[in-house]
């Protein structure tokens, strides 16, 4: 599900402030602001800051703006720029960097590297890395990939209530620890690589580092 502005949008600029994953644009001379249906994650914040009610949840949308779907995912579909995800043999090649840095360092780690969305593209553990570091690695790429930025930052809104609701939402994908990281190419984010298995976070993000130098090497 994804939230949609429509035209009764007064171009207030609220609902931009407080979107967590910046999925809120528009362009010069544009009537309104539009939600990109591929970044939305279904916060409500927006909805609760809009001074004439002109976002919903596009499956309680009223029929009279059942329009404002297409119209906003037109939008994007027009003014984003189209960029592919990390292939796969590249984010094989971050999933092997970040285990040889976790060897060296004497850990046993699993990785994981996400597209966009949030699927993944490539997952690897270490032999000594407990079963359940998959799943935490996978979690904290894809909440990495969701909002865009380091899951690392996201811990001071972890006790918000509409933060935990995202969690309850999101099946407990949604994890707001270090060791997420989003894989950005200029201003667009092309994935996300997260790491667990480590024991202590700032050891994930280093790993995490150690995998986004082989994008630094190849130009990115």
């Amino acid at each position: 599900m994804t939230y949609v502005i429509t035209s009764l949008c007064t171009n207030d600029g609220a609902c931009v402030e407080v979107c967590p994953v910046a999925c809120i644009h528009t362009t010069p001379g544009a009537p309104q602001f539009y939600i990109d249906p591929e970044v939305c994650i279904d916060c409500e914040q927006c909805e609760i800051v809009c001074p004439v009610d002109a976002i919903f949840k596009d499956v309680d949308i009223p029929a009279e703006h059942e329009a404002s779907i297409e119209i906003n995912a037109a939008f994007f579909r027009k003014n984003k720029a189209a960029v592919g995800p990390v292939p796969f043999d590249k984010a094989w090649e971050m999933v092997q960097a970040a285990h040889a840095y976790a060897r060296r360092q004497g850990m046993a780690i699993t990785a994981a590297v996400v597209d966009e969305a949030g699927s993944p593209i490539a997952v690897g553990r270490m032999d000594e890395a407990g079963p359940r570091s998959a799943e935490l690695a996978f979690n904290k790429a894809y909440t990495a990939a969701a909002f865009h930025l380091a899951t690392a930052e996201l811990a001071p809104q972890a006790r918000r209530p509409w933060f935990r609701s995202l969690i309850i939402s999101h099946r407990g994908r949604i994890m707001p620890e270090s060791g997420g990281i989003a894989v950005v190419d200029g201003s667009a984010v092309l994935g996300a690589i997260g790491v667990a298995g480590s024991s202590r976070p700032e050891q994930d993000i280093l790993c995490c580092q150690a995998a986004l130098a082989v994008l630094e090497s190849a130009g990115h």
